[in-house]
């Protein structure tokens, strides 16, 4: 299953229960359950950390990237 996929699956998963996240919140669930289980349990501040950065890059590539330049 692809990361897109598990994130769309969980906002279906978190709309069930009531919960209302942003796309980068489901990113950042994803990615942080996803290491958790490479890890077995193992995860440590410094891969959360690195998830949050990398995440937080993401979404602002993607953000910037939809922006349209100002004409005027």
């Amino acid at each position: 299953m692809t990361h897109e996929e598990k994130i769309s699956y969980m906002k279906v998963a978190a709309g069930i229960i009531g919960y209302n996240f942003e796309k980068q919140g489901l990113d950042m669930l994803v990615s942080i359950y996803d290491k958790v289980l490479e890890k077995k349990g193992e995860t440590d501040l410094k891969d959360l950390i690195e998830i949050q950065l990398n995440v937080e890059r993401k979404w602002k590539e993607i953000e910037m990237k939809n922006k349209k330049p100002f004409l005027p």
